[in-house]
């Protein structure tokens, strides 16, 4: 005869369960061509066999509602490559040490465009991704899935720290302790409530998926907003040197952040098929665009602006024969 449970803690065992059930219907979807993870259209892999060609190649992400966040499941061309247990130094680090979230190969921005009106927000995306969205895509939230994402914050933080000094520094003169802790906090303010770096992921086959709580979205993900989303390549190790005050601040080159480069010739630790002169080129492997706009052209030698997505919401019910349009 099997146990009865009491009715409060059924109740209780119930609750747990409804409130782990995903709903059955994505908010939105967006697709991406199969075999165009080429980037401007040279680009082409680094010689490593941990990521042969079509594992960045970007297919689908869905957004799924779920209590006190929204869910974001990116699936690939091909499985998601796990971090192996081999030491990468000579402390006796592991792959698998310093890239704990199942993944390390990649990595996917998600810049949210909330308010869609031009001139409101963020055209630029992360240092080392060398694109620009276009005026009426600019974003308030970007989403940075990435392999080390404290280190990736850490790293964000600095960079955007000396180019709030330099700035600074051209408009004030000489900086004082007090006008650098102003910009310091100015900087960490800006990098709380703009950008966010997923640490609840979880790799499945060629799928990978992420929570954003509502407290940074503002409300679960909606698909009246515009969406522009890349995929990079990851480095995991980098270093910031920071700049000499005693000397003035400069200007740095930029540098990115947990970004693969590009380069002419092939390499292990870079993807082939950079240009010779020109502008800086985009190292972006795959790229989500609207109908109509070709990725080989944004990413291509006059970069022009990037528009994001808005994508067509899913229907929760079949349509009926006899709805109107």
């Amino acid at each position: 005869m099997s146990a009865r449970l009491p009715p409060l803690l059924l109740l209780a065992v119930l609750a747990c369960a409804c409130r782990g059930t995903r709903a059955s219907t994505p908010l939105f979807v967006l697709e991406d061509p199969r075999g165009d993870d080429h980037g401007d259209g040279q680009l082409s892999y680094p010689l490593r066999e941990d990521m042969p060609r079509g594992s960045l190649d970007l297919l689908s992400l869905r957004v799924w509602p779920e209590q006190g966040g929204t869910r974001f499941e990116a699936t690939f061309a091909r499985p998601i490559v796990a971090p192996w247990r081999r030491t990468v130094d000579a402390a006796g680090t592991t792959l698998a040490d310093q890239a704990r979230l199942g993944f390390y190969t990649f990595n996917l921005d998600v810049y949210v465009d909330q308010d869609r009106r031009e001139g409101s927000g963020s055209t630029d995306t992360l240092p080392g991704r060398q694109l620009v969205l276009a005026p009426d895509s600019a974003w308030e939230k970007a989403l940075i899935l990435t392999p080390r994402p404290y280190e990736a914050r850490d790293m964000l933080r600095k960079l955007w720290r000396e180019a709030a000094l330099v700035e600074a520094q051209r408009t004030q003169g000489s900086l004082g302790e007090a006008a650098v802790k102003a910009v310091e906090a100015e900087v960490e303010q800006r990098l709380d409530t703009r950008v966010f770096f997923p640490t609840r992921v979880r790799v499945a086959g060629a799928t990978v998926s992420f929570v954003v709580p509502e407290a940074f979205l503002g409300g679960p993900a909606r698909a009246s907003w515009g969406y522009a989303v890349a995929v990079t390549g990851a480095t995991l190790n980098q270093r910031v040197a920071l700049p000499a005050f005693l000397g003035g601040v400069t200007t740095p080159a930029e540098r990115g952040v947990a970004v693969m480069g590009i380069a002419p010739g092939v390499s292990q630790e870079r993807f082939g098929g950079g240009r010779v002169g020109g502008g800086a080129q985009s190292p972006v492997v795959d790229l989500v665009v609207p109908e109509g706009v070709r990725q080989e052209d944004v990413l291509g030698p006059a970069l022009p602006p990037w528009p994001a997505v808005v994508p067509i919401p899913e229907r929760s019910e079949p349509e009926s024969p006899h709805e109107k349009p």
